[in-house]
């Protein structure tokens, strides 16, 4: 994988870059990229990289995906089922 991502084993469409300790860490689904990161200028980065190399467009907060609804909090991430 270029950029330092490795793939998930279970899940062939994750994929996974250790930096320093640090984590950033994407889901790609048909069209849609959802990551997240340990540390802000790595998911900075990240979205830098991806707009350079792909037409997209952040849709910012993420509230639905896969049919589960998606609650965020500054402490934690979890999903409600509808």
């Amino acid at each position: 994988m270029s950029n330092g991502f490795s793939r998930g084993q279970a899940d062939r469409t994750l994929f996974i870059k250790k930096v320093e300790g640090e984590l950033v860490v994407a889901q790609v689904y048909v069209d849609d990229i959802i990551f997240r990161s340990t540390k802000d200028d790595l998911a900075h980065s990240f979205s830098s990289m991806m707009q350079i190399e792909f037409e997209m467009r952040m849709i910012e907060e993420l509230n639905y995906f896969l049919g589960l609804q998606i609650h965020q909090s500054d402490s934690s991430i979890f999903h409600l089922l509808i």
